[in-house]
């Protein structure tokens, strides 16, 4: 087990000890990004003193003083290679603010939506951490699925049929679209202009993953008891 760190990287592998150098310097390649021709590889005690250079290709691994969590510096010993990993080399897409505001897919969206960073108010600002655990668990309720939607007061308890999952354009966060059985909602599947799903009209809402139970929630008969009465 060897912490192989080069220019712009460091990270953690195991290596068998009878590769050849030869071999071993393959298997950098896909962690370093240099070719093994131009690799040149230092062996570093767990305190980074040096302790020997592998430099002879035909040798094994295991006939070097390698132990486990010693440091393989791996560097590039011909000009063309140390260019290779020289930003100032690469040229750079610049984006103007305007752009980038308009773009739906960055960051400064993603913080925009939910109220993170320079949009966020005291009350407001959801964590990445905790945004994650939502999406995880609006992702876990089946579209299409049946459901009984509880608040925490207890008073309101309704059954109801999953029709969308995800964030929406009216409130940061994930939220459940339900269609209820009863005519105990909203207009339709529309808010704002926006639709999320089709359902009829009375019957739609917008709830928290926390108040959703998914399950074996049948449809009742609502006028069943009534109608035997008779």
């Amino acid at each position: 087990m060897l912490f192989v760190e080069s220019q712009n990287s460091s990270s953690e592998h195991r290596f068998q000890k009878s590769l050849t150098i030869e071999e071993f310097k393959v298997h950098l390649e896909a962690i370093v990004g240099i070719q093994p021709m131009d690799q040149q590889l230092t062996l570093l005690d767990a305190t980074s003193n040096a302790v020997c250079e592998l430099n002879s290709n035909m040798w094994m691994l295991g006939s070097y003083p390698v132990e486990d969590l010693m440091i393989l510096q791996v560097a590039a010993s011909s000009l063309s290679a140390q260019m290779h990993f020289d930003e100032t080399q690469v040229e750079k897409y610049m984006m103007d603010d305007d752009e980038y505001n308009r773009c739906s897919d960055m960051v400064h969206a993603f913080k925009r939506r939910h109220h993170m960073g320079k949009f966020a108010d005291s009350t407001s600002e959801m964590s990445l951490d905790e945004d994650m655990k939502a999406r995880e668990l609006a992702l876990s309720i089946p579209v299409g699925g049946r459901c009984e939607v509880a608040l925490p007061d207890g008073e309101f308890r309704k059954r109801s049929m999953v029709q969308f999952i995800g964030e929406t354009e009216f409130q940061p966060g994930y939220w459940v679209g339900v269609e209820y059985d009863e005519l105990v909602g909203k207009s339709d599947g529309s808010v704002e202009g926006t639709w999320y799903f089709q359902c009829a009209t009375g019957h739609r809402s917008f709830v928290c993953t926390d108040n959703v139970t998914v399950g074996d929630f049948p449809e009742e008969d609502l006028f069943g008891s009534d109608l035997e009465e008779m």
